[in-house]
């Protein structure tokens, strides 16, 4: 459901919050230019954005890096938005039931590997900052030019696994 400016919401899922989600909605809300609102939350929410995430955002100059750690539930406030679409990132999957998100948002999987499990030295933990960063990046700008509007459920959900095939084989694990 569009906004009264005629952007999407859009939510992305991630177990902390603390690197994948907050990558996810900051790159969305700068190549998005307008037609999307992304937000991001955790079923397990981390104290803060992880310090490499956000010197990897600063890098890439995407910003407002007004991005915050937050519980899904804060998302499914009578309060919150109506989203489009919702996106799980990473390989971890939820151990609760997530909370109902009004509306009947479209569902999605991103696999992208959760730099914040990397362990060694600093160079090695930010190459891995990088590439979740660059692996985000390349979903997020092709689901950025999708024509979702007109599609019914299923050919628009059909669009956003495509996404994942389509990028999953380039994406390998971090090292």
């Amino acid at each position: 459901m569009p906004h009264a400016h005629g952007a999407q919401d859009v939510l992305f899922l991630c177990r902390d919050n603390a690197a994948l989600g907050p990558m996810a909605e900051a790159l969305l809300n700068h190549w998005g230019r307008g037609r999307f609102r992304a937000l991001s939350a955790g079923w397990r929410p981390g104290p803060g954005v992880h310090a490499v995430t956000l010197r990897v955002l600063r890098r890439a100059q995407v910003g407002p890096l007004s991005v915050t750690t937050r519980h899904w539930s804060a998302v499914a406030a009578p309060e919150a938005p109506v989203f489009r679409c919702v996106v799980l990132l990473g390989h971890e999957m939820p151990d609760e039931a997530p909370p109902a998100f009004k509306g009947d948002p479209l569902l999605a999987r991103w696999q992208v590997a959760d730099p914040g499990t990397v362990d060694g030295p600093l160079e090695s933990r930010e190459r891995a900052f990088q590439r979740a960063f660059d692996d985000i990046e390349a979903r997020v700008k092709v689901f950025a030019g999708l024509a979702l509007d007109g599609l019914d459920r299923l050919a628009a959900e059909r669009r956003l696994a495509e996404i994942e095939t389509a990028l999953a084989a380039q994406s390998g694990p971090l090292r």
